[in-house]
């Protein structure tokens, strides 16, 4: 029986594949791969482009599913900064490649992939697929990640001394001299309410100031309410937070699938500063891990070093751009490579004297 590629490219049609979407997810699915994410994405970021959703299917079962977007002559991923783990998601090997080389196939001048896990299948196979064509793999994000399968005391020694600060210390310091109220990896009690808090919380500091909350933007604010939602009704979303006199010092946003906890977004007020709320909490949702029996405890997004203090491994990923043998894609290729860092360049030196 014999693999069937489509491509769909209405958000009406994108929609009616849920169901069948998360009965071909693998093992090792995340929360990432599942269709009421990329539903939630689209919905936040897509406009001004059209879904290229590229399918599969054998004997009219779906078995394999590549979300992306089309913008003009380019193809991508349906992913951005907001976008952990991207990778195509196929049943088997067959369905991985018919389904990569559907897509090498399209046409696109360019193609451009981002946060593919590196290791996984798919990578493999893009880069034998992608050789024929101007294609490069760059090196991706590293996220940092706890493993929580062991003993929480032999983790708590091995870890202890990278912490930079009396966490423990801090913890008991904020219920003798505090009316302090720990929520640790909770689903939420009145979701809307404890969401509003929350982020107002995570705009705050330099998040806020840089324009990198989720109440920075619109589009953020939605998709960000969206996926909580959906995650809510799947009693997947976990909430953690610590409030000190009445206002909220730290919060997280997590989703809670597969035996993992992965972390969303998190953030403190600064005028805890001293208490380093973000860190007593981070080491309290980690204890939490252990006694849930998690597998572990993944920090998402780049590597830093308050991240570094807590984790025992990591995620590599890559990214890939791939461009076609036309006098576009070549046009793209040459203006991505090198007159794009030009511009970037002289715009920064420029800078300063235009303020």
């Amino acid at each position: 029986m014999g693999t069937a590629i489509e491509w769909v490219a209405d958000p009406d049609g994108f929609a009616a594949l849920a169901p069948d979407w998360d009965r071909l997810l693998p093992e090792d699915a995340r929360p990432f791969d599942l269709h009421c994410w990329y539903m939630a994405w689209w919905q936040a970021f897509g406009a001004g482009r059209e879904p290229a959703i590229c399918i599969a299917r054998r004997g009219g079962e779906l078995v394999g599913a590549m979300p992306l977007v089309r913008d003009g002559r380019r193809l991508g991923a349906m992913a951005n900064t907001h976008s952990p783990v991207f990778r195509p998601l196929a049943r088997d090997g067959e369905a991985r490649e018919q389904l990569i080389g559907a897509v090498l196939a399209d046409g696109a001048a360019e193609l451009t992939l981002t946060a593919l896990p590196d290791g996984d299948p798919s990578v493999e196979r893009l880069r034998i697929d992608a050789a024929p064509m101007r294609a490069a793999f760059e090196a991706g994000q590293v996220s940092p990640i706890v493993e929580t399968s062991g003993e929480f005391e032999e983790w708590r020694k091995r870890s202890k001394r990278r912490w930079g600060a009396p966490l423990e210390r801090f913890r008991r310091k904020m219920g003798r001299d505090h009316e302090a109220e720990l929520s640790i990896v909770e689903p939420p009690a009145d979701l809307e309410t404890e969401l509003e808090d929350g982020f107002r919380v995570e705009a705050s500091g330099w998040k806020g100031a840089q324009g990198t909350a989720i109440l920075s933007t619109p589009e953020t604010h939605a998709f960000y309410g969206s996926i909580a939602r959906e995650f809510h009704a799947r009693d997947e979303l976990r909430l953690s937070s610590i409030v000190l006199d009445g206002q909220t010092a730290a919060f997280d946003l997590c989703l809670l699938h597969r035996g993992r906890l992965y972390l969303l977004k998190t953030g403190f007020d600064e005028s805890f500063r001293r208490l380093a709320p973000g860190l007593v909490m981070r080491l309290s949702i980690v204890e939490r891990c252990f006694e849930l029996g998690l597998d572990a405890h993944e920090l998402l997004g780049d590597d830093s070093e308050w991240k570094r203090k807590f984790a025992t491994g990591e995620r590599r990923h890559v990214g890939l751009r791939a461009y076609s043998h036309t006098p576009l894609g070549f046009a793209r290729r040459a203006y991505r490579s090198g007159l794009r860092p030009r511009l970037r360049d002289a715009y920064r030196r420029l800078g300063p004297r235009r303020r």
